[in-house]
């Protein structure tokens, strides 16, 4: 059944109705995510748009490994948009997990599966596996889990990389550790990572490309991703500016 107006709760997570959207919270904090009840496969918030801007650097990924299961969104619209796209999706809380039917996440199939692990776990011992794309996005109540923003664990994520391949890490720049986490993303990735901000609640979305510089083509020129990145062609008006805050550019290239 539906949850109730109030709410669903599940050991402190809690999944409540507002208007035409379903929203996962963890305790009495920001919304964790949301869903459009009228299209529940779509991506509500700003950050998780941002997140998809993997396509500009892998267009048709074979394997995915998302760590933090959330409300679904992002593991669901990929589910959904990219056919052929193997998914694994590992999420540390059983109680998150219990949630899936009521944020219509789909069942193991073939080509995707929900495992519950602590992610940092799962990338130190996944030795025979690789992936085009690894998402991260695993928060507790009120911070990011710290086992998702050690040297190690960034270490074990760019290992588990194709060449090419190209990893994103959901930051908050409130977090006390922000700078560290970007430095030692930097690190792991030999330099070539950038940042991008959102408007949303000070999320930042961090990228990293495996053996690659990062840039973004449009039509007639390449430009280094420190100039600009935009995700206009999956529906979010927000172009990101980094180093040229007044570079009068926009790179559509879906």
């Amino acid at each position: 059944t539906a949850p109730a107006a109030e709410g669903l709760s599940t050991h402190g997570e809690r999944v409540e109705h507002v208007h035409d959207r379903r929203k996962l919270r963890f305790g009495s904090t920001d919304n964790q995510s949301a869903m459009d009840l009228r299209e529940p496969d779509g991506l509500v918030l700003d950050y998780t748009r941002l997140m998809m801007a993997f396509l500009l650097f892998q267009p048709q990924p074979q394997r995915m490994l998302m760590i933090g299961l959330g409300g679904g969104s992002l593991p669901k619209f990929c589910h959904r948009h990219l056919p052929g796209c193997d998914i694994t999706v590992v999420e540390i809380d059983p109680a998150v997990i219990a949630l899936r039917e009521a944020l219509e996440i789909p069942p193991d199939q073939a080509d995707f599966r929900v495992i519950q692990a602590d992610g940092a776990d799962f990338v130190a011992a996944a030795d025979d596996q690789r992936f085009n794309v690894i998402l991260v996005d695993g928060f507790e109540a009120d911070r990011m889990a710290p086992a998702l923003g050690t040297q190690d664990f960034y270490d074990h994520c760019a290992r588990l990389l194709c060449p090419g391949g190209v990893m994103l890490c959901n930051l908050h720049e409130l977090d006390i550790h922000y700078g560290a986490f970007m430095e030692r993303i930097g690190t792991a990735f030999d330099g070539n990572a950038l940042v991008v901000g959102t408007r949303e609640c000070g999320n930042s979305v961090v990228f990293g490309r495996k053996d690659t510089a990062i840039e973004v083509a449009s039509a007639d020129r390449t430009w280094t991703a420190r100039v600009l990145v935009t995700c206009a062609g999956l529906h979010s008006d927000r172009v990101a500016r980094l180093t040229h805050p007044d570079l009068p550019l926009r790179i559509t290239p879906f």
